[in-house]
């Protein structure tokens, strides 16, 4: 319910932000920087995500993951320009709210705080090596997993659920590092326990 309402909010307000860009700005302010901007982003995170390839599906899925991405971060950085000139700086003090609470950062911060040993119980943490394995298996193999388990989470007695939840989260966890437009994108179609969500991720 949580992740619902901040994605209404965050939808709600990079149309104020664009809107607001489309009538203030000026039409070469506005072509411009989401071409240059979306170029710029795109390569940078090519580099930072060198490395990734075969987890993620090899160099040709992660060049289209990073123009992606690199275009929404220009679309993001204009939403927030057009913010800051409507509304001044509330408008950035809105934009930075929306990006401390969005559900990425939650989870950095979660982490950290894990890491500093906040976590009341080390029962929680995930094990290691199952960390480890996850995050060298392919898409597909990622998504086939949660299937499976799925089904076993189904038709496993109670006592015998928590182990696979826990791995499930992992997957989940995974999917989203990797790509995490798509992995929103499955979730906001109502995707299921044991849906397929290949459809809506790079390979």
């Amino acid at each position: 319910m949580g992740l619902l309402v901040w994605r209404c909010l965050a939808a709600a307000v990079g149309l104020f932000g664009l809107v607001a860009a489309g009538v203030l700005w000026s039409p070469s302010a506005l072509l411009g920087l989401p071409l240059v901007g979306g170029w710029v982003a795109a390569v940078v995170l090519w580099c930072a995500r060198e490395g990734q390839d075969q987890a993620a599906g090899g160099r040709r899925s992660r060049l289209s993951r990073s123009v992606r991405d690199g275009f929404l971060l220009a679309l993001a950085l204009v939403a927030v320009g057009g913010l800051c000139s409507f509304l001044g700086s509330a408008g950035l003090l809105i934009a930075i709210l929306v990006g401390l609470t969005s559900p990425p950062v939650v989870r950095r911060v979660a982490a950290l705080l894990e890491r500093f040993g906040w976590r009341s119980s080390a029962v929680d943490r995930p094990p290691k090596d199952d960390v480890e394995r996850i995050g060298q298996l392919t898409t597909s193999e990622l998504c086939t997993a949660w299937i499976t388990t799925g089904q076993h989470l189904r038709a496993a007695p109670s006592p015998a659920a928590l182990p696979l939840v826990r791995l499930r989260q992992l997957y989940l966890d995974e999917l989203e590092r990797r790509d995490p437009v798509g992995f929103n994108a499955w979730l906001a179609s109502s995707a299921s326990a044991s849906g397929d969500p290949r459809r809506f991720l790079t390979p």
